[in-house]
């Protein structure tokens, strides 16, 4: 047997929640969801329309498994990629990262690092953070360059980059 979404019930629901009649634990919990599952779908709608900072925060809450979804890297990666697809820093150096790692996507780790190096210059602290560990560990094909390292670290911490989102 297959289950409906029995649409008129979660109305009825939502209204007894909301006007107070039903009340406790339960209801705050469903509440809790709704609120959740109206933000999702209403932050799909803004990304679905262009909109980076709605991108940025689907992948972000695709990664974490935030607001009801569940963790899906793939699903992460596809929405970071829409945001540096428009040249947004943040979705940039998420996106690269996860190329450069091979996570949600197939490891490619030249574009990754082409991402996350034009993530930096465009003033990611992620970014920079990021590629300083790199060059501190000389990974993934970076020299072992601590001078450059701690440049990036630096700046990474010190607030002078323009795009804040470690």
């Amino acid at each position: 047997t297959k289950l409906l979404p029995a649409v008129q019930v979660r109305n009825n629901i939502k209204d007894l929640v909301s006007n107070g009649v039903i009340d406790g634990d339960l209801a705050k919990q469903w509440k809790k969801s709704m609120d959740a599952k109206e933000k999702v779908e209403t932050t799909k709608k803004k990304a679905e329309g262009g909109d980076v900072d709605a991108m940025c925060s689907l992948g972000k809450w695709y990664r974490h498994g935030k607001f009801g979804l569940t963790r899906n890297d793939e699903e992460a990666y596809k929405w970071y990629k829409q945001a540096a697809d428009l040249k947004d820093p943040r979705g940039m150096a998420r996106a690269g990262w996860r190329l450069v790692n091979g996570v949600g996507i197939e490891k490619n780790v030249s574009h990754g690092l082409v991402l996350v190096a034009s993530a930096a210059e465009r003033g990611s602290d992620c970014a920079c953070d990021i590629l300083g560990w790199w060059y501190l560990g000389g990974k993934h094909g970076l020299p072992r360059d601590k001078k450059e390292a701690m440049r990036l670290l630096r700046r990474a911490t010190d607030g002078s980059c323009s795009v804040h989102h470690l």
